[in-house]
């Protein structure tokens, strides 16, 4: 089975096992088990039969190039069959929801990588799991903030070229 699924328990992270210990609420579920630790049968049995790519593109609205490539850069872990077919958990669902998420706060997928394993699921927001990974995800957030006022600056400049041309006459 794939490391590669994201949990919905509190101190599991989206690529499977544990993470570093959190503070646990008194209702949070006990932690589950590690998902290279069960066999085959006993993880569909729990997470449902296994779903072919055009399915997982289908159910997440990414397109099959686009899961291929999550692939390619370690994000996703398709189990491979027999005449070589990928196919995903449903667990998987989620995670590509999680990386389109990354991806649409601007983080690279090289950065999502690395952030995988230390993020956590908790009331179904991702959450930093460690304080390297909370320090990380500041780090993005002012690499952001700094392409933003290189933008509005150009904006700005470029408001003033278009001041400054000529006006058609009505």
């Amino acid at each position: 089975m794939s490391q590669a699924r994201t949990q919905t328990r509190a101190g599991q992270h989206p690529r499977g096992g544990t993470t570093a210990p959190m503070t646990a609420h008194p209702t949070d579920p006990a932690p589950e088990r590690t998902p290279a630790s069960t066999s085959e049968p006993e993880a569909e049995a729990e997470s449902g039969p296994p779903l072919r790519i055009g399915q997982l593109a289908e159910r997440t609205g990414v397109s099959v190039r686009l899961l291929r490539y999550y692939g390619q850069q370690g994000l996703l872990t398709p189990r491979r069959l027999g005449n070589g077919y990928r196919v995903y958990a449903e667990d998987d669902v989620r995670l590509v929801r999680y990386i389109r998420s990354l991806l649409a706060a601007g983080l690279t997928t090289a950065v999502i990588g690395r952030l995988l394993p230390s993020v956590c699921e908790r009331d179904g927001v991702l959450r930093p799991c460690t304080p390297e990974l909370a320090d990380e995800l500041r780090r993005e957030r002012d690499r952001i903030d700094a392409q933003v006022a290189e933008l509005l600056a150009s904006r700005r400049l470029l408001e003033e070229v278009i001041e400054a041309a000529p006006r058609h006459a009505p």
